[in-house]
C-alpha cells in the first residue's frame, strides 16, 4: 500500500513539474517509441533454477523537459511465450509476460549530432503467467526499474533505439531484456 501510494505521489509530482515547465514557455518536444524486447526471466529456489526468454511489445510516450531530462510512461504487452528451462532442462512449462506499466525519468547526453546516450530510472509493474499440463498460475509485482541505451537519429523527427532494461528484481525473480525501438518526435 505504501509503495503504491508513493508511486502515485511521484507520478503526480512529475506531471505537475511537466505542467509548470510548459506554463513557463519551455516548449519541450513529445516523442513516442514502439519496439520489441527479448526478455530474460530468471527465478528459483535453492537447488532449482528457472530460465525463459519471452518477448514483449513496448510503447513509450515521453516529454522532454529540457535538453538532458525527459519524463516517460511505458506500456508493454507480452507476445509469445517461452518454454521454461528448469536446471537447464526442458520443463513443459510455458512462461508469458503479461501487461507492464512503468514511469521513468530519462537522463540523456548527445555524443554527436546523430547519436545520443541515455539512462532510465523509475518504477515498473510487471506480470507473468506460467502454464503447463497441471494448470496455470499468474503473479505480478512492482519494483525499481532502470536501464540504458542509445538513440541514432534517422532524421530530425525519427530515430532508432537500442536499450537494455531491468524491469523487476525481487523475491528471486528477475525480468530484464534488450530492446530495439523506432521513435518519432512531434
Amino acid at each position: 500500500m505504501k509503495k503504491t501510494l508513493f508511486a502515485s505521489l511521484a507520478a503526480v509530482a512529475a506531471f505537475s513539474f511537466v505542467g509548470a515547465a510548459h506554463a513557463q514557455g519551455a516548449e519541450a518536444p513529445l516523442y513516442f517509441e514502439l519496439g520489441y524486447s527479448k526478455l530474460s526471466v530468471k527465478g528459483g529456489v535453492p537447488g532449482l533454477s528457472l530460465k525463459a526468454s519471452p518477448g514483449a511489445i513496448t510503447g513509450i510516450a515521453g516529454y522532454q523537459v529540457n535538453e538532458n531530462l525527459s519524463l516517460e510512461g511505458l506500456l508493454a504487452f507480452g507476445v509469445g511465450g517461452s518454454e521454461a528451462k528448469i536446471n537447464g532442462a526442458a520443463s513443459g512449462v510455458d512462461i508469458k509476460v503479461g501487461t507492464g506499466v512503468g514511469f521513468f525519468a530519462r537522463a540523456s547526453a548527445n555524443v554527436t549530432d546523430d547519436l545520443q546516450l541515455f539512462g532510465r530510472l523509475g518504477w515498473q509493474h510487471s506480470s507473468l503467467k506460467l502454464s503447463g499440463q497441471g494448470g496455470s498460475v499468474s503473479d505480478s509485482g512492482s519494483d525499481l526499474a532502470y536501464g540504458f541505451g542509445a538513440n541514432y537519429n534517422l532524421s530530425k523527427t525519427s530515430y532508432l533505439q537500442a536499450s537494455w532494461m531491468s524491469y523487476y528484481n525481487k523475491n528471486s525473480t528477475k525480468i530484464s531484456g534488450f530492446g530495439l525501438s523506432y521513435g518519432i518526435r512531434f
